[in-house]
């Protein structure tokens, strides 16, 4: 008996005792299913109750809408008091579309439950069939420019990190523009690829290559991706504060400048007046109230006692050297 999974012969075909029963498990709650698939977390919710799946069952598991990405296919095994847990899971790094998986698959969306014997055969089959030979249909990326991209983008980017990074996903990663690293949750998807496939005579895209043009940024940068007010550039290229790292929050500090009634004060600066600490903060946090130099926290609030500088050493001349006393005899 051959185990070339080309070879096995499909769900559709076997009897029906050989069939396992499939819940349809569908989450509103995306962003955080996906995450939770994708980092393999304790954050996976599955369906409970004596109604729900049971050992031997099958759950499967869609977020997004129109069309649907299949998340994960799990086979419920043990019980851990009234959790069930699935000894193995299926979390597919290639894209799976839930409304391609066989007609009249739409009109499950947005529902969770048991699914028909017949159906239940065709979403197995259909599921392995797009894993082994692709997704043939795509989805509307939407418009990161004016809005958001697609939720359906943002699902199947997240499921495929490890297809295309060659390591799983972590619940913080580096924003791929500033590297720093992010909350994954907070991490907004950009689509380099949408002025390539605008310009007249571009092929549209199909799934692989949507997701391949689709990078994890930060809001900060995905913001300077994008043509915006010279505001918001100038609060993002500040630096963030080393304390709270708050991020486009911090202000200016302005030494030694006079205010009067002619000047027009800017909303994002800070003056500081004539009194001038050492080591002198350029920065100032409205967040945690932090004053800090490149890259140092300053000590001294606003408007607080002067710090009185360290008499200066000169370099060149060795300090003295202390000798003890001898003790008398």
């Amino acid at each position: 008996m051959t185990s070339e999974p080309d070879m096995l012969p499909p769900v559709s075909s076997l009897p029906a005792w050989l069939v396992p029963s499939v819940y349809l498990n569908w989450s509103e709650d995306w962003l955080r299913e996906a995450v939770a698939v994708a980092t393999g977390g304790n954050e996976h919710l599955l369906p409970r109750g004596a109604d729900g799946p049971q050992r031997g069952d099958v759950v499967v598991t869609v977020v997004g809408s129109d069309p649907g990405i299949v998340a994960s296919v799990e086979l419920m095994g043990t019980t851990q008091g009234e959790d069930w847990i699935a000894d193995e899971l299926f979390g597919p790094d290639k894209p799976v579309l839930w409304d391609d998986l066989f007609s009249g698959a739409s009109a499950y969306a947005r529902s969770s439950g048991w699914l028909p014997q017949e159906h239940a055969r065709l979403v197995l089959d259909g599921i392995a069939g797009q894993f082994r030979n692709g997704a043939t249909g795509t989805l509307e990326p939407g418009d990161c420019e004016t809005g958001r991209l697609s939720p359906n983008l943002h699902v199947l980017r997240l499921l495929g990190h490890r297809q295309i990074t060659g390591a799983d996903l972590r619940h913080e990663e580096r924003c791929y523009s500033c590297e720093q690293f992010v909350d994954v949750t907070e991490l907004r998807p950009h689509d380099d690829g949408a002025r390539a496939a605008g310009k007249d005579g571009a092929a549209p895209r199909d799934l692989n290559r949507l997701i391949g043009d689709t990078y994890l940024v930060c809001d900060p940068c995905h913001e300077l991706l994008h043509p915006h007010p010279i505001g918001a550039q100038r609060a993002r290229m500040r630096p963030a504060c080393p304390s709270c790292h708050s991020r486009g929050t911090a202000k200016r500090i302005v030494w030694n400048e006079a205010i009067h009634d002619e000047m027009h004060l800017q909303h994002d600066v800070v003056y500081g007046g004539f009194d001038v600490p050492v080591p002198t903060p350029e920065w100032y946090c409205p967040q945690c109230h932090a004053n800090f130099a490149t890259g140092v926290v300053g000590t001294r609030a606003l408007g607080g006692a002067t710090a009185i500088p360290p008499a200066p050493v000169d370099l060149d001349v060795a300090p003295p050297v202390e000798v003890p006393a001898m003790p008398e005899i």
